[in-house]
């Protein structure tokens, strides 16, 4: 019986082994697959000529950092937020007076006239219709409105403004939260892409050498014939996952140069790795915990006070509920706001008028001309409005309902979401432990039967199940690395604001709950 360390050293003498013949494997491999009659056709089918894409390196932080800054619903909500402040001036605009200067010139060419009472004829020479004015008229005149008590309409117009804007800036960050997931899942995508390419490199590479095995051993008279054909069947069916999991890498690559807004052509090359970003510090660990061993439950189960505390922190976190909440205040200005057009309207006003009427000359002489001005207040008081106002206060106050259900409503899901978000991480984790385990027996298996096929102990077959059964646990292996990335990235998102602040905070109440 192998000793623990010995079989460690075996382990890593088979890994440094495969690492090292794995190029001359794939080149055996490629050689034998075209001497195929299909694998010829299909390397007839290239195109010689064609350009190598350009290769751009991009790791988690750089992609997310790309699709933050190319994102177009981003720009859409800053577009949002703008127009929510120049709303703001516009309402705060009506606390400052406001001067109008106009004028209105015309040429009379017929003037206007009025008539006289017949009595009055005889003292005008007989005439009872007069024309009026001369052949040139001038009107101008500068006049000031400043609103002195508006019975609360600006003061409501203005803090609802307000409260948008702020809505619309909490809006913004849940955007951003949103695009900096979509791009962290499109890049995990992607890493889980290019890993099951090199699990079906290496499946072909293994198979490839099998057949070659197979194919001496047949000549030697040590393989039969079932076994040979055993070996080239399975080649042939290698093939197919391998050209399926690198047209889906193209496919998931194109999404991530999508969101991080690189124009196709273009090949990525991702600097990290699944393992790597699993194993990022701060926070859930490999094996589960969250930064304090005592408040996970088995198997790497997310304790109830550290998902009661991710619920606490969302709550105090989430854009979506700081936007809502703020769009609630608005509601309610926006009541005020119908209640205050019930109330009097008191106004400065000023005015400054200019007149002149003139014949043949360019301009009035000045015994032509005549200026006015005055100033007073007027006050508006509504005596009936044909029920406008009561109209508009109702319709206010069933938008605040609708709001306020609205915020209710997204507290509760934004709770589910992360009690969920948690339980599928608390999965992802006890999945991840157990998976390694799977790829250290099926790398052990896959060892043993190598070797007794070398020894004239198994057949070929045997070799052939081991190796499918190694792949198999790679991609289950992959697979569970990128449902635990995945699952931390859905917490963050369920949460709100930034994942590595949102990781810190969880780790620090972790721990304070193992200290009580």
């Amino acid at each position: 019986m192998q000793t623990p360390q010995r079989t460690k050293t075996d382990h890593r003498r088979t890994r440094r082994l495969r690492a090292e013949t794995r190029p001359a494997l794939l080149a055996a491999a490629a050689a034998i697959v075209t001497a195929l009659p299909w694998g010829a056709a299909a390397a007839h089918t290239q195109d010689p000529i064609a350009p190598p894409a350009q290769a751009v390196a991009l790791d988690l932080e750089r992609a997310v950092s790309l699709a933050l800054a190319n994102d177009e619903l981003l720009r859409q909500a800053d577009a949002m937020v703008a127009a929510a402040e120049a709303d703001l001036r516009a309402a705060d605009s009506g606390r400052l007076p406001q001067i109008n200067v106009g004028a209105e010139w015309t040429a009379n060419l017929i003037k206007p006239a009025f008539f006289l009472p017949a009595e009055f004829a005889e003292g005008m020479g007989g005439a009872t219709k007069v024309e009026m004015g001369r052949d040139n008229s001038l009107q101008g005149a500068i006049s000031l409105t400043w609103n002195l008590w508006t019975a609360g309409r600006l003061g409501a117009a203005v803090g609802a403004a307000r409260e948008l804007i702020a809505a619309g800036q909490w809006q913004h960050a849940a955007v951003t939260d949103a695009v900096r997931f979509q791009a962290t899942a499109a890049y995990l995508d992607a890493l889980l892409a290019a890993q099951r390419v090199r699990i079906a490199e290496d499946a072909l590479a293994t198979t490839a050498e099998a057949l070659r095995l197979a194919r001496a051993g047949n000549t030697q008279g040590t393989v039969s014939r079932f076994d040979l054909l055993r070996a080239e069947v399975e080649l042939v069916n290698r093939e197919v996952p391998l050209i399926q999991a690198r047209n889906a890498q193209q496919q998931t690559e194109l999404m991530l140069a999508r969101l991080c807004g690189l124009a196709p052509p273009v090949r990525l090359s991702l600097t990290d790795t699944l393992a790597a970003v699993t194993g990022a510090p701060g926070g859930f660990d490999q094996a589960g915990s969250t930064g304090a061993g005592g408040d996970r439950g088995a198997g790497g189960a997310i304790g109830p006070a550290v998902v009661d505390a991710l619920v606490a922190a969302m709550r105090d976190r989430s854009p979506e509920l700081h936007a809502l909440r703020h769009q609630v205040a608005a509601g309610q200005q926006a009541v005020a706001l119908a209640r205050a057009a019930r109330g009097p309207t008191v106004q400065l006003k000023g005015q400054y008028g200019l007149q002149a009427e003139w014949d043949n000359d360019v301009a009035p002489s000045p015994e032509e001309r005549a200026t006015s001005a005055g100033v007073g207040l007027a006050v508006t008081v509504p005596i009936f409005d044909g029920w406008q106002a009561r109209a508009g206060i109702q319709g206010a106050e069933a938008r605040l309902r609708r709001a306020e259900l609205e915020l209710a409503r997204l507290d509760r899901d934004r709770e589910l979401a992360v009690r969920q978000a948690s339980l599928q991480l608390s999965s992802a984790l006890a999945a991840l432990a157990g998976r390694r385990e799977s790829v250290a027996l099926a790398d052990e298996a896959h060892r043993l039967a190598a070797v007794r096929l070398e020894n004239g102990l198994a057949t070929p077959l045997e070799r052939l199940d081991a190796e499918m059964a190694l792949t198999q646990a790679r991609v289950q292996l992959a697979e569970s690395m990128h449902a635990c990335n995945l699952a931390r990235a859905a917490v963050a998102l369920a949460v709100g604001g930034d994942p590595a602040t949102m990781i810190a905070a969880l780790s620090a109440t972790a721990t304070q709950e193992d200290l009580r």
